[in-house]
């Protein structure tokens, strides 16, 4: 795992950018990076709580679906901006077209379905890579 977190001079937004390996702890430390990244920011515990959640889901996601073998690499980036923060969790899978949630399914397809409800905006780019994107006001 490596972390850069950087806060450029005279300006409001400050950027997080972690590499994992597509593992069973890179959600865990995805929390953790999240959490430590937003501390001082004056987040409302439920903000800080929704964040952590999303954070999480997406990594879990990157850490299931994608078709490559493991342990290949999983990019989680965050930036805060003008009230808001961009999250972004990019994987080597080839990617996938999002589905609504199958309600037969009650066990799985919950990720999707909590940025759909939760985040301010959120979708998927497959220009490098697999990424799930999401915004969310703070």
């Amino acid at each position: 795992m490596s972390v850069s977190s950087q806060t450029p001079p005279h300006d409001e937004k400050s950027v997080l950018e972690l590499e994992l390996e597509q593992s069973r702890e890179a959600p865990s430390m995805a929390r953790a990076a999240i959490a430590a990244f937003s501390a001082n920011r004056d987040l409302d515990a439920a903000t800080l709580a929704t964040l952590t959640l999303l954070v999480s889901e997406v990594v879990t996601n990157a850490v299931i679906h994608p078709d490559v073998e493991p342990p290949g690499g999983i990019r989680l980036a965050a930036r805060f901006a003008k009230g808001q923060i961009r999250v972004e969790v990019t994987d080597e899978g080839s990617g996938f077209t999002p589905q609504p949630r199958d309600p037969a399914k009650s066990d799985r397809g919950y990720g999707l379905y909590l940025l759909e409800q939760q985040a301010s905006a959120w979708g998927v780019d497959q220009s490098s890579g697999n990424t799930v994107w999401f915004e969310l006001v703070v």
